[in-house]
């Protein structure tokens, strides 16, 4: 539905500690027309060129608070509102090297009225590590 704003290139960056990259962070738009409660948030993969980063590897961050998925599965009171973005931060150490990189993001929420779990996906080819 909204799969291609759900992240731009501009939402992507290392993440530097200590002058450490330590990972990067991919910032999320819900590809919904409305907000969910974050238990219904049920996966999130990240592809980074060929490794992929699963739910247990990721860390979701929303209204300034961070969880694990396993966290999330039980907050049926804390909401992922439209238009709001969440921060995924995907371990990768030394960050997002120099060069282009592919990345793929899934995000799995249950949406009313259609049962299960519903994947969005979007691609973006030709990354920057400074999110171009």
């Amino acid at each position: 539905m909204y799969d291609k704003y759900m992240v731009l290139r501009e939402d992507i960056q290392s993440v530097i500690e200590n002058g450490v990259g330590t990972g990067f962070e991919v910032k999320l738009r819900i590809p919904y027309y409305r907000g969910v409660f974050l238990s219904l948030v049920e996966d999130v993969t990240v592809t980074f060129n060929s490794t992929v980063f699963t739910r247990d590897q990721l860390k979701f961050s929303v209204g300034g608070d961070t969880y694990t998925f396993d966290e999330m599965a039980t907050m049926s009171t804390l909401r992922w509102e439209y238009g709001e973005k969440a921060t995924v931060f995907v371990p990768l150490k030394g960050g997002i090297p120099l060069g282009l990189h592919r990345i793929e993001v899934s995000v799995t929420i249950r949406v009313s009225y259609m049962g299960g779990g519903r994947p969005f996906t979007v691609v973006l080819e030709n990354v920057s590590p400074m999110g171009g």
